[in-house]
Protein backbone atom coordinates (compact mmCIF):
# COMPACT_ATOMS: atom_id res chain seq x y z
CA UNK A 1 0.00 0.00 0.00
CA UNK A 2 2.83 2.39 -0.83
CA UNK A 3 6.16 3.32 0.74
CA UNK A 4 6.98 2.61 4.37
CA UNK A 5 6.04 5.36 6.81
CA UNK A 6 8.49 6.03 9.60
CA UNK A 7 6.79 6.87 12.87
CA UNK A 8 8.27 9.88 14.63
CA UNK A 9 11.30 9.84 16.89
CA UNK A 10 10.98 13.27 18.49
CA UNK A 11 11.23 12.50 22.18
CA UNK A 12 7.49 11.84 22.44
CA UNK A 13 5.59 8.56 22.67
CA UNK A 14 4.03 7.12 19.54
CA UNK A 15 0.58 5.80 20.47
CA UNK A 16 -0.83 3.47 17.81
CA UNK A 17 -4.59 3.30 18.31
CA UNK A 18 -6.09 0.28 16.61
CA UNK A 19 -9.33 1.83 15.37
CA UNK A 20 -10.19 1.48 11.68
CA UNK A 21 -13.71 2.93 11.67
CA UNK A 22 -14.77 6.53 11.63
CA UNK A 23 -17.81 7.74 13.59
CA UNK A 24 -19.76 7.83 10.33
CA UNK A 25 -18.86 4.22 9.60
CA UNK A 26 -19.66 2.76 13.01
CA UNK A 27 -21.28 4.93 15.67
CA UNK A 28 -20.66 2.87 18.79
CA UNK A 29 -19.48 3.78 22.25
CA UNK A 30 -16.20 1.96 21.67
CA UNK A 31 -15.40 3.78 18.43
CA UNK A 32 -16.25 7.15 20.00
CA UNK A 33 -14.03 6.34 22.99
CA UNK A 34 -11.04 5.49 20.77
CA UNK A 35 -11.42 8.68 18.76
CA UNK A 36 -11.66 10.81 21.88
CA UNK A 37 -8.69 8.99 23.42
CA UNK A 38 -6.65 9.84 20.32
CA UNK A 39 -7.52 13.52 20.75
CA UNK A 40 -6.72 13.61 24.48
CA UNK A 41 -3.34 11.91 23.99
CA UNK A 42 -2.48 14.24 21.12
CA UNK A 43 -3.56 17.25 23.16
CA UNK A 44 -0.96 16.27 25.77
CA UNK A 45 1.75 16.57 23.12
CA UNK A 46 2.33 12.96 22.07
CA UNK A 47 2.18 11.45 18.58
CA UNK A 48 -0.98 9.51 17.82
CA UNK A 49 -1.48 7.20 14.85
CA UNK A 50 -4.85 5.73 13.89
CA UNK A 51 -6.40 4.06 10.85
CA UNK A 52 -9.49 6.22 10.36
CA UNK A 53 -10.15 9.90 9.86
CA UNK A 54 -10.14 11.35 13.38
CA UNK A 55 -13.44 12.64 14.72
CA UNK A 56 -11.50 15.20 16.77
CA UNK A 57 -8.73 16.63 14.63
CA UNK A 58 -5.39 17.66 16.12
CA UNK A 59 -1.99 18.45 14.67
CA UNK A 60 -0.46 15.50 16.56
CA UNK A 61 -2.87 12.93 15.11
CA UNK A 62 -1.77 11.09 11.97
CA UNK A 63 -3.87 8.76 9.85
CA UNK A 64 -2.44 5.56 8.40
CA UNK A 65 -4.41 4.12 5.51
CA UNK A 66 -6.29 0.90 6.10
CA UNK A 67 -8.88 -1.28 4.41
CA UNK A 68 -10.91 -4.34 5.26
CA UNK A 69 -10.17 -7.38 3.11
CA UNK A 70 -13.90 -7.99 2.62
CA UNK A 71 -13.61 -11.61 3.61
CA UNK A 72 -15.52 -13.73 6.08
CA UNK A 73 -12.66 -13.39 8.54
CA UNK A 74 -13.33 -11.95 11.98
CA UNK A 75 -12.86 -8.14 11.92
CA UNK A 76 -11.08 -8.49 15.25
CA UNK A 77 -8.19 -10.42 13.68
CA UNK A 78 -5.27 -8.84 11.82
CA UNK A 79 -5.82 -11.11 8.81
CA UNK A 80 -9.09 -9.31 8.06
CA UNK A 81 -7.26 -6.03 7.41
CA UNK A 82 -4.56 -4.52 5.25
CA UNK A 83 -2.79 -1.29 6.24
CA UNK A 84 0.08 0.78 4.97
CA UNK A 85 3.48 -0.37 6.12
CA UNK A 86 5.19 1.58 8.87
CA UNK A 87 8.34 1.28 10.94
CA UNK A 88 8.97 2.41 14.50
CA UNK A 89 11.32 2.29 17.43
CA UNK A 90 10.15 -0.25 19.98
CA UNK A 91 11.26 1.86 22.92
CA UNK A 92 8.86 4.76 22.30
CA UNK A 93 5.87 3.04 20.66
CA UNK A 94 2.72 1.78 22.42
CA UNK A 95 -0.11 -0.09 20.69
CA UNK A 96 -3.60 0.18 22.19
CA UNK A 97 -6.17 -2.54 21.47
CA UNK A 98 -9.64 -3.07 22.87
CA UNK A 99 -10.38 -6.38 24.56
CA UNK A 100 -11.98 -7.93 21.45
CA UNK A 101 -8.77 -7.94 19.39
CA UNK A 102 -6.74 -11.10 18.82
CA UNK A 103 -2.97 -10.93 19.19
CA UNK A 104 -0.56 -8.04 18.68
CA UNK A 105 -1.23 -6.80 15.16
CA UNK A 106 1.76 -4.46 14.92
CA UNK A 107 4.36 -6.50 16.85
CA UNK A 108 5.09 -3.74 19.30
CA UNK A 109 6.94 -4.36 22.54
CA UNK A 110 4.54 -2.17 24.54
CA UNK A 111 0.91 -3.31 24.44
CA UNK A 112 -2.25 -2.04 26.12
CA UNK A 113 -5.48 -4.04 26.38
CA UNK A 114 -8.23 -1.50 26.94
CA UNK A 115 -11.35 -3.02 28.48
CA UNK A 116 -14.32 -0.95 27.39
CA UNK A 117 -16.80 -3.52 28.71
CA UNK A 118 -16.80 -7.06 29.99
CA UNK A 119 -14.69 -9.81 28.42
CA UNK A 120 -15.97 -13.37 28.26
CA UNK A 121 -13.80 -14.90 25.54
CA UNK A 122 -10.84 -16.77 26.99
CA UNK A 123 -9.72 -17.82 23.49
CA UNK A 124 -8.96 -14.17 22.70
CA UNK A 125 -7.02 -13.74 25.91
CA UNK A 126 -4.83 -16.71 25.01
CA UNK A 127 -3.50 -14.73 22.02
CA UNK A 128 -2.21 -11.87 24.19
CA UNK A 129 1.31 -11.42 25.51
CA UNK A 130 2.27 -12.16 29.09
CA UNK A 131 3.67 -8.65 29.49
CA UNK A 132 0.66 -6.78 28.10
CA UNK A 133 -0.82 -4.11 30.36
CA UNK A 134 -4.52 -3.98 31.18
CA UNK A 135 -6.49 -0.76 31.57
CA UNK A 136 -10.19 -0.57 32.34
CA UNK A 137 -12.76 2.00 31.24
CA UNK A 138 -13.83 2.81 34.78
CA UNK A 139 -14.01 0.71 37.90
CA UNK A 140 -16.07 -2.18 36.54
CA UNK A 141 -13.33 -4.81 36.90
CA UNK A 142 -15.87 -6.94 38.77
CA UNK A 143 -17.66 -7.62 35.47
CA UNK A 144 -14.48 -8.43 33.56
CA UNK A 145 -13.77 -12.13 33.21
CA UNK A 146 -10.04 -12.47 32.55
CA UNK A 147 -7.31 -14.37 34.36
CA UNK A 148 -5.02 -11.37 34.95
CA UNK A 149 -6.60 -9.63 37.92
CA UNK A 150 -3.64 -7.64 39.18
CA UNK A 151 -1.89 -4.48 38.01
CA UNK A 152 -4.92 -2.87 36.41
CA UNK A 153 -4.98 0.79 35.46
CA UNK A 154 -7.88 3.12 34.76
CA UNK A 155 -8.20 4.83 31.39
CA UNK A 156 -11.37 6.80 30.72
CA UNK A 157 -11.84 8.86 27.55
CA UNK A 158 -15.40 10.12 27.84
CA UNK A 159 -16.80 13.16 26.11
CA UNK A 160 -19.83 14.36 28.07
CA UNK A 161 -20.86 16.78 25.28
CA UNK A 162 -21.80 19.41 27.86
CA UNK A 163 -22.34 21.89 25.02
CA UNK A 164 -25.23 19.70 23.76
CA UNK A 165 -26.73 17.92 26.74
CA UNK A 166 -28.45 20.39 29.06
CA UNK A 167 -31.52 20.55 31.26
CA UNK A 168 -33.91 22.97 29.57
CA UNK A 169 -36.15 23.00 32.68
CA UNK A 170 -39.19 21.98 30.68
CA UNK A 171 -42.25 22.36 32.94
CA UNK A 172 -44.33 20.09 30.72
CA UNK A 173 -42.28 16.90 30.79
CA UNK A 174 -44.34 13.76 30.59
CA UNK A 175 -44.18 10.04 29.95
CA UNK A 176 -41.45 7.48 29.48
CA UNK A 177 -38.72 6.96 26.91
CA UNK A 178 -36.35 4.01 26.67
CA UNK A 179 -33.43 2.31 24.95
CA UNK A 180 -33.36 -1.43 24.35
CA UNK A 181 -30.30 -3.58 23.79
CA UNK A 182 -29.05 -7.15 24.20
CA UNK A 183 -29.40 -6.85 27.98
CA UNK A 184 -33.12 -6.13 27.78
CA UNK A 185 -35.67 -8.36 29.40
CA UNK A 186 -37.36 -10.68 26.88
CA UNK A 187 -40.61 -9.07 28.06
CA UNK A 188 -39.39 -5.50 27.78
CA UNK A 189 -41.45 -4.79 24.67
CA UNK A 190 -44.62 -5.64 26.61
CA UNK A 191 -43.58 -3.49 29.55
CA UNK A 192 -42.62 -0.44 27.49
CA UNK A 193 -45.84 -0.75 25.46
CA UNK A 194 -47.89 -0.73 28.68
CA UNK A 195 -46.07 2.45 29.71
CA UNK A 196 -46.63 3.97 26.27
CA UNK A 197 -42.88 4.59 26.29
CA UNK A 198 -41.14 6.26 23.36
CA UNK A 199 -38.36 4.15 21.84
CA UNK A 200 -35.10 6.00 21.23
CA UNK A 201 -33.49 3.01 19.54
CA UNK A 202 -33.19 4.84 16.20
CA UNK A 203 -31.35 7.82 17.69
CA UNK A 204 -28.40 7.39 15.34
CA UNK A 205 -30.54 8.06 12.28
CA UNK A 206 -32.78 10.72 13.85
CA UNK A 207 -30.20 13.32 14.79
CA UNK A 208 -27.79 11.57 17.15
CA UNK A 209 -26.89 13.55 20.25
CA UNK A 210 -29.11 16.55 19.56
CA UNK A 211 -32.10 14.26 19.04
CA UNK A 212 -31.42 12.53 22.37
CA UNK A 213 -31.09 15.88 24.14
CA UNK A 214 -34.46 16.87 22.74
CA UNK A 215 -36.12 13.62 23.85
CA UNK A 216 -34.49 13.59 27.29
CA UNK A 217 -35.84 17.12 27.83
CA UNK A 218 -39.30 16.13 26.64
CA UNK A 219 -39.85 13.04 28.82
CA UNK A 220 -40.09 12.67 32.58
CA UNK A 221 -38.63 9.16 32.81
CA UNK A 222 -35.90 7.27 30.96
CA UNK A 223 -35.49 3.49 31.09
CA UNK A 224 -32.19 1.90 30.07
CA UNK A 225 -31.47 -1.82 29.95
CA UNK A 226 -27.70 -1.46 29.49
CA UNK A 227 -26.39 -1.15 33.03
CA UNK A 228 -23.02 0.20 31.90
CA UNK A 229 -24.37 2.55 29.26
CA UNK A 230 -23.25 6.16 28.82
CA UNK A 231 -26.85 7.36 28.50
CA UNK A 232 -28.38 7.08 32.00
CA UNK A 233 -26.20 9.82 33.51
CA UNK A 234 -26.67 11.96 30.39
CA UNK A 235 -30.47 11.60 30.56
CA UNK A 236 -30.25 12.62 34.22
CA UNK A 237 -28.12 15.62 33.18
CA UNK A 238 -31.00 16.62 30.90
CA UNK A 239 -33.49 16.38 33.78
CA UNK A 240 -34.96 12.91 33.30
CA UNK A 241 -35.73 10.62 36.21
CA UNK A 242 -33.61 7.63 35.18
CA UNK A 243 -34.12 3.94 35.93
CA UNK A 244 -31.33 1.57 34.94
CA UNK A 245 -33.21 -1.70 34.74
CA UNK A 246 -32.24 -4.60 36.97
CA UNK A 247 -33.80 -7.66 35.35
CA UNK A 248 -33.64 -11.31 36.37
CA UNK A 249 -34.76 -12.92 33.11
CA UNK A 250 -31.76 -12.10 30.91
CA UNK A 251 -28.57 -14.13 31.34
CA UNK A 252 -26.53 -11.44 29.51
CA UNK A 253 -27.14 -8.78 32.15
CA UNK A 254 -23.93 -7.38 33.63
CA UNK A 255 -24.99 -7.59 37.27
CA UNK A 256 -26.61 -10.34 39.28
CA UNK A 257 -30.23 -9.59 40.15
CA UNK A 258 -29.33 -9.54 43.84
CA UNK A 259 -26.88 -6.64 43.33
CA UNK A 260 -27.97 -3.77 45.55
CA UNK A 261 -28.27 -0.16 44.35
CA UNK A 262 -25.45 0.79 46.73
CA UNK A 263 -23.15 -1.89 45.26
CA UNK A 264 -24.07 -0.79 41.74
CA UNK A 265 -23.22 2.85 42.47
CA UNK A 266 -19.90 1.95 44.07
CA UNK A 267 -19.00 0.09 40.88
CA UNK A 268 -20.37 2.87 38.64
CA UNK A 269 -19.53 6.26 40.20
CA UNK A 270 -20.81 8.10 37.12
CA UNK A 271 -24.30 6.98 38.12
CA UNK A 272 -24.00 8.07 41.74
CA UNK A 273 -26.72 10.71 41.42
CA UNK A 274 -29.94 10.95 39.42
CA UNK A 275 -29.95 7.28 38.40
CA UNK A 276 -32.03 4.53 40.03
CA UNK A 277 -30.94 0.90 39.90
CA UNK A 278 -34.33 -0.72 39.42
CA UNK A 279 -37.76 0.81 40.03
CA UNK A 280 -37.58 0.30 43.79
CA UNK A 281 -34.64 2.72 43.84
CA UNK A 282 -36.50 5.50 42.00
CA UNK A 283 -36.71 7.82 44.99
CA UNK A 284 -32.91 8.03 45.07
CA UNK A 285 -32.91 9.32 41.48
CA UNK A 286 -35.54 11.92 42.35
CA UNK A 287 -33.82 13.07 45.54
CA UNK A 288 -30.38 13.47 43.95
CA UNK A 289 -31.26 14.77 40.48
CA UNK A 290 -30.12 18.29 41.37
CA UNK A 291 -26.59 16.99 42.08
CA UNK A 292 -26.00 15.46 38.64
CA UNK A 293 -24.41 18.39 36.76
CA UNK A 294 -21.77 19.27 39.36
CA UNK A 295 -20.96 15.59 39.86
CA UNK A 296 -20.42 14.97 36.15
CA UNK A 297 -18.21 18.06 35.87
CA UNK A 298 -16.05 16.60 38.65
CA UNK A 299 -16.08 13.18 37.00
CA UNK A 300 -14.92 14.79 33.75
CA UNK A 301 -11.91 16.16 35.64
CA UNK A 302 -11.30 12.74 37.18
CA UNK A 303 -11.49 11.04 33.78
CA UNK A 304 -9.02 13.44 32.21
CA UNK A 305 -6.66 12.79 35.09
CA UNK A 306 -6.67 9.07 34.15
CA UNK A 307 -5.34 10.18 30.75
CA UNK A 308 -2.52 12.10 32.42
CA UNK A 309 -1.70 9.15 34.68
CA UNK A 310 -1.74 6.80 31.67
CA UNK A 311 0.74 9.03 29.86
CA UNK A 312 2.94 9.31 32.94
CA UNK A 313 2.92 5.50 33.23
CA UNK A 314 4.19 5.10 29.67
CA UNK A 315 6.69 7.95 29.91
CA UNK A 316 8.26 6.12 32.84
CA UNK A 317 8.26 2.85 30.90
CA UNK A 318 9.60 4.25 27.66
CA UNK A 319 12.13 6.75 28.95
CA UNK A 320 13.17 5.45 32.38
Amino acid sequence: MGSITNLKNNGKINFIINVHDGIGDMLTGGVIAFHYLAYLLAKEGHNVYMFAKPEYSHKNIYTLTSQNNNTDKDRNTASAWQWEEFSFLHKNTVAIYDQTKHGNWFDTKNVVRWFLYNQNNNDIEKTWGENDYYFCYGKQKSVVNVSKKQDWGELIAMNFYFEIFKNNNNKYRSGFCHLNNKHSSPKSHIFTKELNSTSLDNWKSLGCHRYLNQEFNKHEYFLCYDQLSFWPQIAALCGCKVITMNVKDNLNTYYDYNTTPQEYRLDNPLKKYGVAFGFDDLQHAINTQHLVKDHLVEMDKYNKNTIKEFIKFWENKCYA
